[in-house]
């Protein structure tokens, strides 16, 4: 791998994992090579902690880009022409045939040393977005500070136009100085850092929000924090909250929208600023602001009964639609004294909405405290609308998964640390749905995450949870519609199998299995049903129950029953739950041992003892069991979920589906 690309990822990954630098998929990098002609720059779109060989950067001529910012015919272009005169010329300057196009500020890039490194931290955008920014700018960071001077750009347009505004202000900059500037802020955007390498670039930059961090520090006036909600008040609230959020949004996106739920201290003092509930009335602060989360949020009160809370998010909700240009509703939500809701069509769009309006409540509250916050202009924000850049980027995060079965919907499955809960978590992941893997081994749940997240689907949280504890059971579901804001699958596959003779089994395996593959199932299903009918939208639940619950095998009592009785839970749940839309079935594997933890070497031996075969002759007898004489796989039971789930099953409820080779007839 060449140097310079090395250089790129590793620093890119490095800044676009750290929330203080850049938000969403915001934030740009570069390293041109030893002879200066080439340069590596990200790809337009592409978060920059995503980056890896092959993925999510450019190789352009440099040269290039920085001829087309000199050229008068394209400046004199009416804005829409220009942007594709731009496009085009980027791609020629291309020298190398990887996706993606490069990144809309590489021209600026390619004017700059060699590396850079270009970010929006919250607390610098804090001076950014101040009224005095320059004078700030200079008591921080002028000639007492140490640093080289620092070159300032006011805001310009982002993209060509922002390029062309920095050529002459670094042209400016050589005749003054006689040399290139390392550090540039740009009002209301970020700063860039040009150094030698790109670990001098980041250090500089974090060395930059440090200081910024501690004169702020210094200067912020103590205020007093609103007090909280009582949290068995607070939990109920949060999740009536969200489920209106989530009906409303999915009906302005045309698509299952997710929510997110935060409390942070960012939020927290944000509501406890006197003027924070006034900037929620405010043009957004800054580009990425406006790309992510169209403005601050939209303002809710909390109302003394907390059960009236649904009524108002949704009567601010429909005043912001109605005011909305161009359809762009501002995708957070403030609840005064609760906290912010955020909202996308997808993981990614929720979560950038979220970390980017995190970063612009603390950077208007920094710029308030430090002498007055500025918001763009009309005509700025007017221009972002039609700029096709972020039409492009938005594009891109909204279009991934669409066209799959489950696109969309969340998914919470239990077991989901091995076995068939990781099988078919993982196939739920392909078909687009995101999962909440539960667990009571937090670190196996983990681990099926890494696998879903290795396969380039749709995004996993592993969470503990013990599905035989009526508390852990609720602050799962809790914890699952803080993170996505609901739930439209639940899939019960945590269950465990102890093989006893009648007459030796011990009472503490019955009643332990009783526990986990009923008592579970019950406490999951409940609260799903809690879920779904506040939600108003329907929903699925899957038991994953046992060919064993419609024909009972030798010594396995315990298992014998709960599998049967997870069957009937499902028929009498269909039955119940089917006039609010919420559909119940089973899927009833026949023997899967791939990577079971019921079929582990004891259990084997056993099974070999009760059948008097070898050890190693087990799993092929019982693959002969079955008509069609193949093993079952996760991918088998996983198809049959999926199915269960989708729409094709819309008309399908309280059914066993067998997928066990045909060796069980339903009768």
């Amino acid at each position: 791998m060449d140097s310079a690309l090395k250089e790129l990822i590793e620093i890119s990954r490095q800044v676009g994992s750290d929330p203080a630098l850049v938000q969403g998929g915001g934030g740009n990098t570069s390293v041109k090579t030893a002879d200066g002609r080439r340069m590596y720059v990200k790809a337009s779109g592409t978060p920059l902690a995503e980056m890896s060989e092959g993925k999510g950067y450019r190789m352009v001529d440099v040269a290039m880009c920085v001829e087309m910012l000199r050229d008068r015919s394209i400046q004199n272009l009416p804005p829409q022409r220009r942007e594709e005169v731009v496009l085009t010329r980027l791609k020629e300057a291309c020298l190398d045939d990887l996706p993606g196009r490069p990144s809309v500020e590489t021209s600026l890039h390619a004017l700059l040393p060699k590396a850079v490194v270009h970010t929006h931290p919250a607390v610098l955008n804090g001076l950014l977005c101040c009224v005095r920014d320059r004078e700030l700018l200079d008591e921080l960071f002028g000639p007492k500070s140490g640093l080289p001077p620092f070159m300032f750009v006011p805001y310009g347009d982002p993209g060509y136009p922002l390029a062309v505004k920095m050529l002459e202000a670094i042209e400016s900059y050589r005749k003054e100085h006689g040399r290139d500037p390392e550090i540039a802020f740009l009002a209301n955007h970020g700063v860039f850092v040009a150094k030698p390498s790109t670990q001098e670039a980041l250090e500089v930059t974090r060395d930059l929000n440090r200081r910024a961090e501690e004169y702020w520090r210094a200067e912020r006036p103590q205020r007093k924090p609103i007090a909280p909600l009582a949290e068995d008040v607070k939990r109920k609230t949060v999740q009536l909250a969200c489920a209106k959020l989530r009906a409303l949004y999915s009906d302005i996106y045309g698509a299952k929208a997710l929510v997110r739920f935060s409390e942070s201290n960012d939020v927290a003092d944000f509501m406890s600023h006197p003027s924070g509930m006034a900037i929620c009335a405010k043009a957004p602060s800054m580009p990425d602001h406006y790309v992510y989360a169209v403005k601050y949020p939209i303002l809710v009160k909390m109302p003394a009964n907390a059960d009236r809370l649904p009524q108002l998010i949704e009567k601010n909700v429909a005043a912001a639609r109605k005011k909305a240009q161009a359809g762009l509703v501002p995708a957070c939500v403030l609840v005064q004294g609760l906290g912010l809701f955020s909202c996308g069509s997808t993981w990614s769009l929720a979560q950038d909405a979220e970390t980017v309006t995190h970063c612009a409540m603390r950077s208007a509250v920094i710029a308030e405290d430090l002498g007055g916050f500025r918001c763009m202009t009309k005509r700025q924000v007017d221009y972002l609308g039609e700029w096709e850049v972020e039409r492009f980027r938005k594009a891109l995060a909204a279009a991934r998964d669409a066209k799959l079965p489950l696109a969309g919907r969340v998914a919470l499955v239990t077991g989901a640390g091995s076995g068939l809960g990781r099988g078919i978590s993982i196939h739920l992941a392909k078909a687009g749905a995101y999962l909440i893997l539960a667990d009571v081994d937090e670190q196996a749940a983990a681990e099926t995450a890494e696998i879903i997240k290795k396969d380039g689907s749709p995004k996993a949280t592993p969470m503990k949870a013990d599905v035989t504890d009526e508390s852990s059971v609720a602050d799962l579901f809790y914890q699952a519609v803080c993170k996505l804001g609901g739930l439209d699958i639940l899939v019960n596959a945590a269950g465990i199998a102890p093989a006893h003779a009648l007459t030796d089994f011990p009472l503490a395996q019955w009643k332990k299995t009783l526990d986990i593959n009923l008592t579970g199932y019950f406490l999951m299903g409940r609260e799903a049903a809690r879920v779904f009918t506040r939600q108003n939208s329907g929903g699925n639940i899957v038991n994953v129950a046992s060919k064993t619950g419609l024909d009972a095998s030798k010594s396995n009592s315990a298992y014998n029953a709960t599998k049967a009785g997870e069957i009937h839970l499902a028929r009498g749940w269909a039955l119940e739950l089917a006039p609010r839309g919420i559909r119940v079935n089973c899927v009833a594997p026949g023997n899967v041992f791939q990577g079971s933890k019921i079929w582990n070497p004891e259990y084997i031996k056993m099974c070999a003892a009760k059948r008097g075969i070898k050890p190693e002759e087990v799993i092929p007898y019982y693959i002969s069991l079955s008509p069609l004489n193949k093993e079952i796989t996760w991918e088998d039971v996983g198809n049959a979920v999926v199915f269960l789930c989708s729409d094709n099953a819309s008309k399908i409820t309280g059914q066993v589906l067998l997928v066990d080779g045909g060796q069980v007839m339903v009768r």
